[in-house]
């Protein structure tokens, strides 16, 4: 993913992302925060994969019969030995990847759908700036 063609392969091929996105739902924590780290790469590299990356965790929480970013969601309100390292991986995607989206209506569209989830309001949506 580190390479040019390598990351052009991952941009054609969402199932990647689907599997990273999966991952992150794991129990194992080094789990966890590689896979993160490699979305957080992925949405890094350039703008246009902040919609892959929607579009992938839409897919995956859709056959699951999931919320969208429930994954997500699960690690920032864990209860039980909050990891700070990986919530601040975990809200880093989620702040990298609203920054990335092309229009207003998407940004509103994820960020509504975060909050439905969590239900913490005006709290969640001072995270997010």
């Amino acid at each position: 993913m580190l390479y040019v063609d390598g990351m052009n392969g991952v941009i054609n091929h969402n199932e990647t992302i689907q599997w990273l996105y999966t991952l992150i739902g794991s129990k194992f924590r080094l789990v966890v925060k590689t896979a993160l780290k490699l979305l957080l790469v992925f949405v890094e590299y350039t703008e246009s994969n902040a919609p892959l990356l929607i579009q992938a965790v839409s897919t995956v929480d859709e056959k699951r019969g999931a919320k969208p970013w429930s994954n997500i969601m699960e690690i920032l309100e864990e209860k039980d030995g909050v990891d700070t390292e990986l919530l601040v991986y975990a809200m880093t995607l989620v702040n990298k990847t609203l920054s990335g989206l092309p229009d207003q209506d998407s940004f509103y569209d994820v960020v509504d759908c975060l909050e439905e989830e969590c239900n913490l309001g005006e709290i969640w949506l001072s995270l997010l700036f």
